[in-house]
């Protein structure tokens, strides 16, 4: 196995293409209107000026009360439009398990927020990952085999020499895999409390690459 080039997050939000919306209904509705306005004039032109006089005042106020219901019908659809939930470069609820990779200088900024959770503290340590003797983890890392629940972690890590390493989430303590890999100098992650992340070098030419690593520990709200 050779090791993938970085070609940024390999997973990720999807980007939907912005749509351009047809602007024809909106002329017919002006052209509409001034079609009404030029034969009302001329009605109101035939009818002599008292009858004229009180046909305007009665369309006058039947135009007001239009304009009262068409701005109160849109103000009650504006209300009840579900307000779009804000992707997070972390997830957005409990399921959520991430493994992306960039490089080390895009690296998203921590959560300030996590439904269902709380922060409780921050950590930081390194790991040598040596080549072709598999997975690297860090000693002491909080993962616990039942803590799932009880707490969620988030994770910065980079290369300190800028090298790929195949970057994964295992379970504890069988080690087996969560999130697959992927590839990169720098990345991030976000797993509940019994994945860990574990590192790779998958050549076998006696090389090592030391990771630096940061992370949080958010527990439960209640």
């Amino acid at each position: 196995m050779t090791l993938q080039p970085d070609e940024g997050p390999v997973r990720g939000i999807n980007h939907m293409p912005a749509v351009a919306h047809p602007r024809w209904w909106w002329w017919t509705g002006v052209g509409g209107a001034v079609l009404f306005m030029i034969g009302l004039i001329a009605f109101l032109r035939g009818q002599g000026l008292e009858r004229a006089d009180k046909y305007a005042s009665i369309i006058a106020v039947l135009v007001a009360v239009f304009t009262l219901i068409v701005g109160g019908l849109g103000r009650l659809q504006r209300r009840q439009r579900p307000a779009r939930v804000a992707q997070s470069s972390w997830g957005t609820n409990e399921a959520s398990v991430i493994n992306q990779v960039c490089d080390p200088s895009a690296l998203p900024a921590w959560p300030d927020h996590f439904e269902g959770y709380r922060f409780l503290r921050e950590e930081s340590g390194s790991v040598r990952v040596f080549a072709g003797q598999g997975l690297a983890t860090v000693v002491g890392f909080p993962a616990t085999m039942n803590g799932c629940a009880h707490q969620r972690f988030f994770i910065r890590w980079r290369t300190l020499g800028g090298q790929s390493v195949a970057a994964s989430l295992v379970s504890v303590p069988d080690l087996i895999t969560v999130e697959t890999a992927a590839y990169g100098p720098g990345g991030w992650m976000s797993s509940h409390g019994c994945g860990q992340p574990a590192w790779e070098l998958v050549q076998d030419d006696g090389s090592l690459v030391d990771v630096h690593i940061a992370w949080q520990v958010w527990v439960p709200t209640a």
